[in-house]
């Protein structure tokens, strides 16, 4: 195949990918602007089991969703629609959850969590968010969320684990050196985003102290 036969081989599969990446405004990363109908409800019928220590919003396309079990509770969630990520599965019910995150395009749900106030988990984990929100949240900033949500109690903490080349990460990263800055735990990981849940592991949910200590003393996980 000469060199031009090559090039052009290479163009069709970048655009089917650019196809399927970019489907009604979404990606892998974002599921796209709400749904009127969806984003309006803070209902949900879900149930995490009592002993479950925390609760966990996975990515689309089910993307670490397999960090759930043995403790921590991961809802399944569509890409869109009424179990989608914006939908009240926000709002599951977590009645023994000390701690929440969201991975990819779950830091939705776990934004919108914090915003409405409904857990009473004191730790929220972001897991490599990946996307720069904007104000999206009923004309709020994820940042701005997350800041509010530590100011109401200082018992609180949010972690923030994320890949150094992903993007949306700075913004939340600043906080540690706002007024919650004693409040915000920050650890770079250096990996992909798909391999990011199986490197990190469930421990960060379980035991997030414990995971941050012995994996990120430096903010550099090991």
């Amino acid at each position: 195949m000469n060199r031009r036969a090559l090039l052009g081989v290479v163009a069709a599969f970048a655009g089917l990918a650019g196809c399927a990446a970019d489907t009604d405004g979404a990606s892998d990363l974002d599921p796209g602007d709400p749904d009127e109908e969806t984003s309006a409800s803070a209902q949900t019928t879900r149930t995490c089991a009592s002993t479950d220590d925390a609760l966990f919003f996975h990515g689309m396309h089910g993307y670490g969703r397999d960090l759930g079990g043995g403790g921590v509770c991961a809802p399944r969630l569509e890409n869109t629609g009424a179990n989608g990520f914006w939908s009240g599965a926000a709002f599951t019910s977590a009645p023994g959850a000390e701690v929440v995150g969201g991975y990819s395009a779950g830091r939705i749900p776990l934004i919108r969590r914090l915003a409405a106030d409904r857990g009473r988990e004191r730790t929220a984990v972001l897991l490599d968010g990946s996307w720069s929100d904007g104000a999206r949240f009923e004309g709020k900033t994820g940042p701005a969320i997350v800041e509010a949500w530590l100011a109401a109690d200082p018992s609180r903490t949010f972690v923030l684990v994320y890949i150094p080349s992903s993007a949306g990460w700075r913004e939340y990263a600043a906080l540690a050196s706002g007024p919650a800055a004693s409040q915000v735990k920050v650890c770079a990981v250096r990996t992909g985003h798909l391999e990011l849940p199986r490197v990190v592991g469930s421990s960060l949910l379980r035991a997030p102290s414990s995971w941050l200590s012995e994996r990120c003393p430096t903010g550099t996980a090991r």
